[in-house]
């Protein structure tokens, strides 16, 4: 007997064998019943064994269509297993399915070795599709979570900054109340900061990218306006201004402006009190923009990964300011303008970022 049909002629004993075992890792706080224990079990089964008794049976099916494995993945799910409960599964009827075959009796044939190889194959398959599936949907509960919050937040954050504002402006205001009202207003800034970076950060993983709208800007006024920003707000930082040549193009101009804020921001951070020196210049056909700082250099390591969504040095692990979203945005920014974004950091020559955007989208 091959074994895509003692699959089908023990089903109820290996489906047996899933049902107690699912029984014995569902969460806690479930009582499943036989339905939802074995949920699309025999499916998968039927299609493991269609698979071993036709080689062409994955190549040929619907890529459209939803597999067993994929439905299953997200009744797990939705059920509460986690991804190494997932996995526990499929060790579970692999192991399952291959015992009670060794203790079948032995006819030494040939195929049996082949049929044992393309079982693997074809549990490999369908754990892919599950394992797929299962972090699909997590990123999409995660991205609706972290939009939901974005645009939640706004109007009573709305509310603190009208406060704060009124606050800072009011006749009847002594020196504290000013001072509160700036700490508030100043607070709720970077809130707001916070709320665009995850909803920018949303919109790109969704596969949207960062939309951008062009107009004619001057990267020269815009420059000179944020550079001024963190004059203002930072007293003790150096911040040395360069521009050469005609730096008029079509770009986001708000969108350029985040780019300058999230990189001259982490200049001063992490400049150790440094001079930052912020250059805009006309190249041939395109704008660069170079910001540079001495103090602490970027890690060899990190370099590759520093433009990565959650992901910081170690060494700025225990900051809770930086959340590790501002330079993915950054890059998702230049990407949108058809431009390049680059870093070095040496102890020599301190860290620089470089970004390069064409004047015209191609």
């Amino acid at each position: 007997m091959r074994l895509s049909e003692f699959i089908l002629n023990n089903m109820e004993h290996i489906l047996q064998g899933w049902e107690d075992f699912a029984r014995k890792i569902q969460p806690p706080h479930r009582s499943m019943d036989v339905h939802e224990l074995r949920d699309h079990a025999r499916e998968i089964l039927e299609e493991v064994a269609m698979e071993l008794a036709n080689p062409d049976f994955a190549r040929s099916r619907d890529a459209s269509g939803n597999t067993p494995a994929e439905i299953h993945a997200d009744t797990r799910a939705v059920s509460g297993f986690s991804v190494d409960q997932l996995l526990a599964e499929y060790r579970a009827l692999r192991v399952s399915v291959l015992d009670l075959w060794s203790r079948r009796e032995k006819t030494a044939t040939w195929f049996e070795v082949e049929d044992m190889t393309r079982f693997n194959e074809a549990i490999d398959r369908a754990l892919a599709e599950s394992v797929s599936r299962y972090s699909e949907g997590q990123h999409q509960a995660q991205d609706v979570f972290l939009g939901i919050i974005g645009h939640d937040l706004r109007t009573p954050l709305s509310a603190i900054s009208l406060g704060a504002t009124y606050l800072m402006r009011s006749e009847n205001s002594d020196s504290k109340l000013i001072q509160l009202g700036s700490r508030m207003f100043n607070s709720a800034e970077r809130m707001q900061e916070i709320i665009d970076n995850l909803l920018d950060f949303v919109r790109s993983r969704s596969g949207l990218g960062i939309p951008v709208h062009r107009t004619e800007v001057d990267l020269a006024v815009i420059a000179e306006q944020i550079i001024e920003e963190f004059r203002v707000s930072n007293p003790g930082a150096v911040i040395h201004a360069v521009l050469e040549g005609d730096v008029r193009g079509r770009w986001d101009g708000a969108r350029i402006g985040q780019i300058y804020q999230n990189l001259i921001g982490n200049a001063i951070q992490y400049g150790d009190g440094t001079t930052v020196t912020v250059s805009t210049l006309a190249r041939d056909g395109e704008a660069v923009l170079i910001v540079h700082n001495g103090g602490t250099i970027i890690p060899q390591a990190v370099q590759p990964h520093i433009f990565d969504p959650l992901r910081r040095g170690p060494e700025h692990a225990g900051n809770r300011k930086n959340m590790g979203l501002g330079l993915y945005i950054v890059r998702e920014i230049v990407i949108a303008h058809h431009g390049t974004i680059d870093v070095t950091s040496t102890e020599e020559e301190g860290t620089t970022f470089t970004v390069r955007l064409p004047r015209q989208a191609e």
